[in-house]
């Protein structure tokens, strides 16, 4: 096989798009982002209806605590999952889009492995949700929840692999059909099942984690059928290629490992933060990280949208033999990304009063002071995380994850953990606001390592998928569907 890198004549190709290809990036990314939106504004109403339910102190503090340790369960295959858009990316621009269709399979595979495994896990949720070491009203709740959202793995995990074939292929709009019609399915759901609607009982936090299983189930229907009866099944030969496939698996393995790994490190780290070290300091700090954790989302999950496409934008360009293009195309998603999240952390600091109150239903004066000072870091962080999130995107799709991954799992606890983790015992006077600053030294430093990884360039000489097929066209912007 041959090194892709800076000599390949191929990159010596005149790029004739403004802007470092904005206009490319954004019809990629804009249906990607509406997804991301559309899932984080199903999770803000639901957290919201977690709110207005009995006992919403002890139902907010579980749902932040059961949904993230559920997450940070399967966020490894999430992550593994992910790396199916590099291959389907690369080949489609090394001219060999039908051996997109083979990961795709895999990650199908390994999203029942996955599923599998995690089974094993929902028998033990209550000594494992035990460990945070909260009181026994709080623990009654995050137990069920914890099981209810582990036992939808199967469609999370499905979904994943699904959308990340599509976007690989550049097909956005199959992931946000899929989308927006799990996520509706999960409104209804939810509304009904917190409150008792149509006939059913109120179940409060165990209702919004059935809602979501639900609309994770349609979302991850939606696309198999596209996947095996749509305009991409006959193109891409997807049919043919239901096989298991080793060297296909160990290409995945060899990729996903360390980006899964390097997920659930930082889920993990954010899931003991969060949990245990803030949770030191009370359910009224634990409130209003919860409350604070949503408007976040706001920030980074449509940035996220953007990452993938640059993980789309950079594996094509790569496979293509034109790595130039590709780094043009990760730094026009940096500006997209940039312009939203420092925007987005302004307005938040703005109006951070109002936005916490919206949640804080009883007005606590506790939850409304610790919530509101903790705004400020939503802030300072957003520059920073937009590097973190851009690059970690585009150096996956060239195919770099195992230096990226070991790197963030040391910052991670290092810093993260370890030192939020210290100012917590120093100084607990200082309350929550100590363990938020040192996760945000953490943000900003990961931030300009990622970048800086890019900008060295380690990423050019790397081999993912074979040489491009000779004398092939620059790959044309396929059509969405």
């Amino acid at each position: 096989m041959q090194a892709v890198g800076e000599e390949l004549p191929a990159d010596t190709a005149q790029d004739h798009s403004r802007w470092l290809g904005m206009s490319e990036v954004v019809r990629l990314a804009v249906p990607m982002v509406l997804n991301t939106v559309s899932f984080t504004i199903m999770q803000f109403v639901d957290r919201w209806m977690v709110s207005r339910v009995p006992d919403n102190i002890d139902a907010m503090s579980a749902q932040l605590a059961g949904g993230m340790a559920a997450f940070t369960m399967v966020c490894f295959f999430i992550g593994l999952l992910s790396c199916v858009s590099t291959f389907a990316s690369q080949n489609l621009g090394a001219g060999r889009p039908e051996r997109s269709a083979l990961y795709g399979w895999q990650g199908l595979w390994l999203s029942g492995a996955g599923a599998g495994a995690l089974a094993v896990v929902i028998v033990l949720a209550r000594p494992l949700m035990g460990l945070f070491g909260h009181p026994a009203a709080v623990l009654d709740l995050e137990v069920p929840y914890f099981q209810i959202l582990l036992g939808g793995a199967i469609f999370t995990l499905s979904s994943t692999a699904l959308g990340s074939f599509f976007v690989g292929l550049h097909k956005p709009l199959v992931p946000l059909i899929a989308g927006v019609a799990g996520n509706l399915v999960n409104f209804v759901a939810a509304y009904v099942l917190i409150f008792g609607k149509a006939g059913f009982p109120a179940m409060g936090l165990f209702g919004a984690g059935v809602g979501h299983v639900l609309g994770m189930s349609v979302q991850a229907i939606v696309m198999f059928v596209l996947f095996v009866a749509g305009g991409a099944s006959a193109r891409y030969q997807v049919r043919r290629q239901c096989r298991f496939s080793w060297t296909a698996m160990r290409d995945l393995a060899r990729l996903g490992t360390p980006a899964g790994g390097m997920f659930v490190g930082d889920l993990l780290m954010w899931t003991i933060f969060m949990g245990y070290i803030v949770g030191r300091f009370g359910e009224a700090a634990m409130t209003a990280t919860n409350i604070l954790n949503g408007y976040w989302q706001f920030c980074f999950m449509p940035a996220i949208g953007v990452s993938a496409a640059a993980t789309a934008l950079v594996g094509r360009y790569c496979g293509a033999g034109q790595p130039r293009l590709a780094w043009r195309r990760a730094h026009a998603s940096l500006i997209l990304v940039e312009a939203y999240m420092v925007t987005a952390g302004v307005v938040m600091w703005l109006w951070r009063d109002d936005l916490v109150d919206f949640f804080n239903k009883d007005h606590d004066p506790q939850v409304q002071a610790i919530a509101t000072q903790v705004f400020i870091f939503i802030l300072l962080c957003q520059a920073f995380d937009a590097l973190n999130v851009v690059f970690i995107g585009a150096l996956r799709g060239a195919g770099d994850t195992l230096w990226p991954g070991a790197v963030q799992i040391g910052l991670a606890y290092g810093v993260g953990l370890g030192a939020s983790a210290v100012v917590a015992h120093v100084r607990p006077e200082w309350g929550s606001f100590g363990p938020w600053s040192a996760a945000s030294i953490y943000i900003a430093v990961l931030g300009l390592v990622m970048w800086g990884r890019f900008l060295r360039g380690k990423w050019r000489t790397m081999t993912v998928v074979e040489a491009p097929v000779p004398q092939v066209q620059e790959p044309a912007f396929l059509p969405p569907l």
